[in-house]
């Protein structure tokens, strides 16, 4: 995109800035192809960025996963990098307040900020006497013109109910007792992964993410589901409600005008919606109830056929995973492999399990120096051969119909460097500190972050990334509301949660290393000082023993590592053939 065109848009509105945020409508973190504003308008694509135009420059701030990503995908756009994150790197908003000057003016889509995040900047530059203007119509759009992908709307799947564990009318009684007890009429619900997990049901709108572009409005007595008719076949609506009625997608500025004049409490999650919806229900008449919805906390409490169902799909990935890394092993030293190729070949592997649905994100297969960006995706002119040497990064994940997968491992193609085996190890030992760790029912994520952190400061190392993000149940890969991250976010882990356990090291032009398991959170004990849980492995694979300075580990790592090859040996070896299942013996071998 030509920037010049965009800040003659803003000219024409008297507008001294622009925002393009990453977000769509439902704020989701990955967004269909008619809301990729950022990365149509940047040429930036990863999933996380905020992009800042002004009348003289333009900036791009994304977090460390991106750093190297976006130096390269920005290079001669006129764009300049912010590392968000970085020390001494301002945020964009401090920076829009501090660059701006008092009288001048702010555009912003408010369909793509959500309210807290509309209300959190307009304060910010309410010091500097910055006006925040909501212009609906997006000037991104106005520039991409008839070019722009129309709005998705793939076929709709029912979430059979022996895989979701409750029916759509249980979830449907627990928010009415929820509004109750609130002392609101209605919740509004936005967040795509939500709307799915509520009514049972699964789309292909968003690459990798099996949910659908819709919003609910749920009330006491009636719940209304927007979404295109079009896409709904016989067999969903006979799975829905008799309460449940559909309407089209575009019509949920009218039912919420609605409710506002009906005088309704419509209660709505201020991190989810929408200031633009927000603000329409105020001006409509609705009293509005903020707080954290209820939905995010219960889709992320798996019930029992939801742990069933991920267990399952563990052991069928793990079955794929085996059989990968033994080609991989044979296959490189043959020549020929590619970072693209070896992408396919899992995914193939993969595919031969009929509950395999796809891939639940774009396979990062990084060797060598590709390893070092970490949310790096090959293409045809960047996909580097395998050779027998160095690292191979390769972190992936399948979407099952009752499970959703994400395993890293990083491998030896060569004899490794004393530096391979000190930094894989330091980053092993935080990645078993973790997945043993104990603690009291009510810990935070954030106070677990540095058990794995603290092995791989103590060899002089780092990394820039959260540690665990939570993974849906056959929904998205990423969920909240919790997370394993330096970032202090209050919600602390109950049984039943599934996260990522993921620490990692990156040397920039050299290698990369992360390993990463699914873990459960399990009860361990109830005693007179409170419940405490712990971690259960999902993920069944076996880390790469070459990699590992066995000297550096201590007794309880290596038992650890030995007691998870015991058990994926024994979980997997019946499914292998006796091929796949030698392989399997040696690579588990005790340390």
């Amino acid at each position: 995109m030509d920037l010049h065109a965009l800040r003659t848009e803003m000219s024409e509105l008297e507008l001294d800035a622009w925002l393009v945020p990453s977000a769509d409508p439902h704020q989701s973190e990955y967004v269909a192809p008619c809301w990729e504003r950022r990365a149509w308008a940047s040429g930036f694509d990863g999933s996380a960025g905020t992009l800042v135009v002004v009348a003289g420059s333009a900036g791009l701030w994304t977090d460390s996963r991106y750093w190297l990503q976006a130096a390269e995908q920005l290079e001669g756009s006129g764009i300049d990098l912010f590392k968000a994150g970085d020390e001494g790197v301002p945020t964009w908003d401090a920076w829009l307040a501090s660059t701006l000057t008092e009288g001048q003016r702010v555009g912003a889509n408010p369909w793509v900020h959500s309210l807290k995040g509309w209300r959190d900047l307009a304060k910010k530059l309410e010091a500097p006497g910055v006006e925040l203007v909501a212009r609906a119509e997006d000037l991104v759009d106005r520039v991409w013109g008839a070019d722009r992908p129309a709005l998705p709307s793939t076929q709709l799947r029912v979430h059979a109910p022996e895989l979701a564990g409750e029916t759509v009318a249980d979830k449907l009684g627990r928010v009415e007792a929820a509004l109750a007890d609130a002392g609101a009429d209605a919740l509004l619900v936005c967040a795509l992964d939500e709307v799915a997990w509520l009514f049972n049901l699964r789309g292909a709108d968003v690459e990798f993410n099996p949910v659908f572009v819709g919003w609910a409005l749920v009330g006491r007595e009636q719940t209304t589901l927007f979404t295109d008719l079009s896409r709904v076949g016989e067999v969903v609506r006979a799975t829905l409600p008799d309460a449940v009625r559909l309407r089209p997608y575009d019509e949920v500025e009218a039912a919420l005008g609605q409710a506002g004049q009906d005088g309704h409490t419509v209660w709505v999650d201020p991190k989810t919606t929408s200031y633009h919806l927000a603000r329409l229900l105020q001006d409509a008449g609705a009293t509005l109830h903020e707080a954290a919805g209820p939905l995010a906390p219960w889709k992320a409490t798996k019930n029992p056929a939801e742990v069933d169902g991920m267990r399952a799909a563990h052991v069928r990935d793990g079955v794929a995973m085996v059989r990968f890394l033994r080609w991989l092993e044979g296959a490189v030293p043959e020549g020929g492999v590619t970072e693209l190729s070896a992408e396919a070949e899992l995914e193939s592997l993969r595919a031969r399990n009929e509950q395999f649905v796809g891939p639940s994100f774009r396979t990062i297969a990084g060797y060598g120096g590709h390893g070092a960006i970490v949310h790096y995706a090959a293409t045809e002119a960047s996909s580097a051969e395998l050779l027998p040497e160095g690292l191979f990064l390769i972190d992936s994940g399948g979407q099952y119909l009752d499970g959703t997968t994400d395993i890293t491992r990083t491998l030896a193609l060569g004899e490794p460097t004393d530096l391979h085996r000190r930094a894989y190890t330091a980053v092993l030992r935080g990645h078993l500190a973790l997945s043993r760790a104990t603690f009291r029912a009510g810990t935070k994520g954030f106070q677990l972050d540095v058990l794995a952190r603290a092995p791989v400061w103590e060899a002089l190392l780092h990394y820039g990334h959260g540690t665990g993000h939570g993974v849906g149940a056959a929904l998205c890969v990423h969920e909240g509301p919790f997370s394993v991250s330096p970032r202090l976010v209050e919600v602390a882990l109950e049984p039943g949660n599934v996260l990522s356990n993921e620490p990692g090291y990156y040397l920039a032009g050299e290698f990369g290393i992360r390993i990463e398991n699914v873990v459960l959170v399990v009860e361990r004990a109830q005693t007179e000082d409170g419940t405490f849980l712990g971690f259960e492995d999902l993920t069944l694979c076996p880390y790469d023993r070459r990699l590992i300075d066995v000297g550096a580990l201590c007794e309880a790592d290596r038992d650890q590592v030995d007691a998870y090859h015991a058990r994926v040996r024994e979980v997997l070896s019946p499914l292998l053939d006796e091929a796949d299942r030698a392989w399997l013996e040696a690579a588990t071998q005790p340390l």
